[in-house]
């Protein structure tokens, strides 16, 4: 037994190489049946030798500049195409609405987490197949409402987390585009 055989993998190591993998894919760089091979690897296996092997042979991508933070006063803000989603990112909205599109977006966290506060604001998000999304919504006059879209989360399968606390505001999320932003179909 090697020196590194004797001390187990880390439940730390396991999410980094996940994100790793989770990176990986929306590069491009491995097909979804090799991500779901290297999923369940860094998953089950005890040695690091297999561990280690999980993740090699990877080009680390820097993310770039990734937004953290979104202040968006009056109108529309629309993200869309390809753009980097940390693994928590804030967002405040005055009478306004953010248009969120994760169909191209490479997510740097397995759960990436969104919060919102927004007055007379509203989140629209058109996700893609395949992506469980919790909503926890509190809203000073609506009280609270905890949804979830999309099939289970698992190791292969992301989930995004948004928590949303507003006056007047709300969160739809959909898979459909003409439902997702009607307005903004109508225009193109």
């Amino acid at each position: 037994m090697s020196a590194g055989e004797q001390f187990p993998v880390t439940d730390g190591e396991r999410d980094a190489a996940l994100a790793v993998l989770v990176r990986a894919t929306g590069a491009g760089q491995l097909s979804l049946e090799e991500f779901d091979r290297r999923t369940d690897l860094v998953l089950t296996t005890p040695s690091r030798a297999a561990f280690a092997a999980a993740t090699g042979g990877l080009e680390v991508i820097p993310p770039g500049r990734t937004k953290r933070r979104w202040f968006v006063p009056f109108g529309n803000r629309l993200l869309q195409g390809r753009f980097f989603l940390a693994a928590r990112t804030s967002a405040f909205v005055v009478m306004a609405e953010i248009h969120l599109d994760l169909r191209g977006a490479v997510f740097l966290a397995p759960q990436p987490r969104i919060r919102v506060m927004a007055l007379a604001g509203n989140l629209r998000v058109l996700v893609p197949s395949g992506v469980q999304v919790v909503v926890d919504q509190r809203s000073l006059f609506g009280g609270r409402r905890i949804s979830t879209y999309g099939p289970p989360a698992t190791a292969s399968r992301p989930r995004v987390e948004i928590s949303m606390l507003d006056v007047l505001g709300s969160v739809k999320v959909t898979n459909d585009e003409a439902r997702w932003s009607p307005s903004l179909m109508a225009r193109g």
